[in-house]
């Protein structure tokens, strides 16, 4: 998808890029991750950070015509070599996903 049409009408942040559109079952499937600026540790704010692979959240966003349009977001899990902290990049165009307490 043009980078135009992602960040000026669907609202995606800059600091996101499209890998790939596809056309599939009846919808279009936009691939969406995370530019490097984005490998910061939350904790120290080292960019010394390990990619520790990935997980990918679809999320269904406005239809172009009658197709309905899902970004697939690669969500990176990382860990900071400074301080060890391991976290994941948590898109911003996205609600934050339901998580169980831990008893």
């Amino acid at each position: 998808m043009e980078e135009t049409l992602l960040h000026e009408v669907f609202g995606v942040s800059r600091s996101y890029r499209s890998t790939s559109t596809e056309v599939r079952y009846g919808g279009v499937f936009v691939a969406v991750e995370p530019l490097d600026k984005l490998y910061m540790c939350p904790e120290c704010r080292s960019r010394d950070v390990i990619r520790k692979g990935k997980r990918i959240r679809r999320v269904q966003t406005l239809p172009i015509g009658f197709h309905p349009v899902y970004w697939e977001v690669g969500v990176p899990r990382c860990q900071c070599n400074s301080c060890q902290h391991s976290f994941e990049i948590a898109p911003p165009f996205a609600r934050p996903t339901r998580t169980t307490r831990k008893r």
